[in-house]
């Protein structure tokens, strides 16, 4: 699913059950500006305000919606996700990931040999084999 930063916490916040006037009160937000982050009218905030966020969704550092949040939100702000930048061998494979993709518009099926090319290859190098 391709879903936005402000998409995805709103999606949490009303699967808890919260409306939006009282996940404003948990995180000390004014609900006018909080909306318009739902809304995607403003960038997803940074990773000390997000802490925020997603304490106010009881969700912990390890969560899968955590994870997904913190990716959403980088890529929100312009930025590589760190889980990306922290892996080594999948961070040296984005210099061709960035070529390939200068080259021109892809088409859904050569994205998807670019994402197989890199898969591989990171399992290739998890291996211990390239």
């Amino acid at each position: 699913m391709d879903e936005t930063f402000g998409a995805a916490l709103k999606r949490l916040r009303l699967e808890r059950g919260m409306s939006l006037r009282e996940f404003c009160l948990r995180i000390a937000a004014d609900p006018s500006n909080y909306s318009k982050l739902e809304r995607g009218l403003l960038n997803p905030p940074p990773s000390e305000r997000l802490a925020d966020f997603l304490q106010a969704l009881e969700l912990t550092s390890t969560c899968e919606d955590t994870r997904e949040l913190e990716r959403l939100a980088a890529i929100g702000r312009g930025q590589i996700p760190g889980s990306i930048l922290s892996d080594e061998r999948l961070a040296g494979k984005l210099p061709l990931f960035f070529r390939t993709l200068e080259n021109g518009p892809l088409t859904d099926e050569k994205m998807q040999e670019v994402v197989d090319t890199l898969r591989e290859a990171w399992i290739s190098d998890s291996a211990g084999t390239v």
